[in-house]
C-alpha cells in the first residue's frame, strides 16, 4: 500500500489521521507509541503544527511495519 509519503515531503494531517486510523489507535494511544503528547497528534491532524522530520520518519516506518505481508507466488 502506497501512503504517498516520503521522508522529505512532510506529512499532512489528513495522511496522519488515515495512518492512525488504519492502525486502529486513538490519538492518545498513537501519541504514546511515538513518544509525543496526544495534544501534539491532535494539532498535527488539524495541520496547526508541522511535524518534525524525525516524527514523519517514525510514523512512516510504523505504518509500513503494520501492513500485512504480501503473498508472493500464491494463487
Amino acid at each position: 500500500m502506497d501512503l504517498g509519503v516520503t521522508y522529505s515531503s512532510g506529512m499532512t494531517g489528513k495522511t496522519l489521521r488515515r495512518i492512525r486510523k488504519q492502525l486502529g489507535l486513538t490519538q492518545q494511544a498513537f501519541a504514546e507509541h511515538i513518544g509525543v503528547t496526544g495534544n501534539s497528534v491532535a494539532r498535527w491532524e488539524r495541520d496547526e503544527m508541522r511535524m518534525r522530520e524525525s516524527a514523519v520518519r517514525l510514523v512512516t516506518l510504523l505504518s509500513k511495519s503494520a501492513l500485512p505481508p504480501t503473498r508472493k507466488g500464491r494463487r
